[in-house]
């Protein structure tokens, strides 16, 4: 069979077999809604990083002049901010989960988030305080962070996928068309909140009865800490980088796919360990995010960096001047389309191979010590260097950046060369078909 048969017959198969499945697994309404709960949790990480960034900005005059200024006690608003911010992660992270994933199903899924919310306070476990007045019972802060998000968000699956069944089933209260629709819907979560909340009640005394005491405590033996020892390891981190270029290889959004519904909780909950408990964990969501997506997915900064001042071909030369402005806030759609990458077998390899290469870099610098812990959340769309000292608080952490950048570029070279020697070529070969 000649070569060109041969790359057409895998061509095929990749695009009969594997893209259906592909496309069917980032369309998973539950993976979706895992995606869109993390997604609304975002914002009050950022906040709550750059009051981290301002409190602990690591340049002593600064903090002098603060002290100066302020007061002694002007870092209180830190603990403020963080308690409003990473504090509340999992509530807000069960609301979202719950709501997207109901109204996937054509229903209005606000009732569905609040009832959850009910659903994850049931859940949990009341705790005894001893004060001056007497004794107290409350929640523990700990409840509402990222410590309990695997609880949250096992809530909010279990509670959304109950509400639209029993809404679907017609169980609920119906009222006259002349009420209206914002009193209706709630009479709509009525008998549906209440069996919810009566399973979770049974759960709740269930697994008090139990060796773990609490249904949180058996999410965090039993599944959460092993998967995330296991997903935010080298290996596993690696695995789902490999994954994720894969799917953005087969013109996919690895991202959506793969990285936000699946991986990025467990980042968050290291984030939440290393600040609060100075857990050490190496993989974080800026570690990755930042660290990793040099320029977008597959680290394509430096083949920008590149077309933009060594490329000879025309086609090249345009998408570097296209790619630029976006690649420097990490968005390299005009890359892996314009050149393209997406289904070029030149180009899909180091698409794949770079980012694991930069990881690997990335990872080792910081577990030896060279590079410092990515302790500070920041936009995936912040550019590199600037996300470097942001993230770390420090500039070894722009250097990480620095040799990440170099080896990335240093892999791409001979392919992206290649792919313009070829695109130069036939542009040639059509200028002088034309001029005949």
């Amino acid at each position: 069979m000649a070569k060109s048969e041969q790359s057409k017959s895998k061509s095929n198969f990749i695009e009969e077999k594997f893209l259906p499945v592909a496309a069917r697994i980032g369309s998973q309404r539950h993976l979706i809604a895992l995606r869109d709960g993390i997604v609304m949790v975002m914002p009050l990480l950022i906040l709550g990083a750059f009051a981290m960034i301002i409190a602990e900005f690591p340049f002593q005059p600064y903090l002098d002049f603060m002290a100066r200024t302020f007061g002694e006690d002007w870092l209180a608003f830190e603990g403020i901010i963080m308690n409003a911010t990473y504090g509340i992660v999992a509530i807000v992270a069960c609301f979202g989960v719950c709501s997207s994933l109901v109204s996937s199903y054509g229903i209005d899924g606000t009732p569905a988030g609040i009832i959850s919310l009910s659903a994850f306070f049931t859940i949990n476990v009341v705790s005894a305080f001893e004060t001056a007045d007497g004794t107290v019972e409350a929640w523990l802060t700990g409840t509402f962070t990222a410590e309990f998000l695997f609880t949250a968000l096992l809530v909010a699956l279990a509670s959304g996928e109950i509400y639209r069944l029993l809404v679907q089933k017609k169980f609920t209260i119906k009222l006259p068309a002349s009420v209206p629709g914002a009193v209706s819907r709630q009479f709509t979560a009525l008998l549906p909140g209440v069996v919810i909340i009566l399973l979770f009640t049974v759960l709740h005394f269930l697994f008090a009865a139990t060796p773990w005491g609490s249904f949180p405590e058996f999410v965090s033996v039993v599944i959460s800490t092993p998967l995330r020892g296991a997903g935010t390891s080298y290996i596993g981190t690696v695995l789902g980088c490999i994954v994720e270029h894969i799917l953005w290889a087969l013109g996919l959004h690895g991202s959506s796919i793969i990285i936000f519904p699946i991986f990025e909780p467990m980042w968050v909950m290291n984030l939440q360990e290393n600040i609060a408990n100075a857990a050490g964990h190496i993989v974080t969501q800026p570690f990755y995010e930042n660290g990793v997506w040099i320029g977008g997915s597959g680290c394509t900064l430096p083949v920008v960096v590149y077309m933009l001042v060594f490329a000879k071909s025309k086609l090249l030369k345009q998408v570097g001047k296209l790619g630029i402005g976006p690649g420097l806030f990490n968005i390299n759609e005009p890359v892996t389309f314009g050149l393209p990458i997406v289904l070029n077998p030149i180009l899909m390899i180091p698409f794949i191979l770079t980012p694991v290469a930069v990881m690997t870099v990335q990872y080792f610098g910081t577990a030896i010590g060279l590079f410092p812990l990515c302790n500070y959340m920041v936009p995936w769309t912040t550019p590199v260097f600037i996300s470097g000292f942001l993230m770390t608080g420090s500039l070894m952490g722009v250097v990480a950046q620095i040799i990440s950048f170099v080896v990335a570029f240093f892999i791409w070279l001979p392919f992206i060369r290649a792919w313009d020697k070829t695109n130069y070529e036939m542009e040639q070969e059509a200028e002088l078909a034309a001029a005949e």
